[in-house]
């Protein structure tokens, strides 16, 4: 049985309130609450902000914990790359994700990323 340990989570809470008024694009909205989330080292901050985003902001769409541990994910592969990072930052949301989740190197990722571009003749087609 999983019990959650007390955490007062005020600040995290306060900075996502901060974030999501700041009304940033998608991409850097999710990469701020990934490297907030990356911070906390308790297991359920993910979960945590994903229950308080979705009660304190009903309407919006995205904040599940899955996608916050994405999210997470996101910031915790590029954070020592931040030519990569800002590369990532100017393609979707959805096309980050299958990046991340379908590759298996960080070699990889960023040869989709910054080769995103490049000629298509001879281009990689899967992961």
């Amino acid at each position: 049985m999983n019990v959650r340990k007390p955490t007062d989570y005020g600040a995290m809470f306060a900075v996502l309130d901060t974030l999501m008024a700041a009304k940033l694009p998608q991409t850097e909205l999710y990469c701020e609450i990934g490297k907030l989330v990356s911070v906390r080292p308790e297991k359920g901050a993910a979960v945590a902000a994903a229950e308080y985003l979705s009660k304190a902001y009903p309407n919006a769409t995205g904040f599940s914990p899955r996608n916050l541990r994405r999210m997470r994910d996101f910031y915790r592969t590029y954070q020592e790359a931040p030519e990569v990072l800002a590369e990532a930052m100017t393609i979707g949301w959805t096309q980050n994700v299958v990046i991340l989740e379908s590759c298996e190197s960080f070699d990889e990722r960023v040869w989709y990323i910054l080769g995103r571009y490049a000629n298509s003749v001879g281009r990689k087609q899967n992961c």
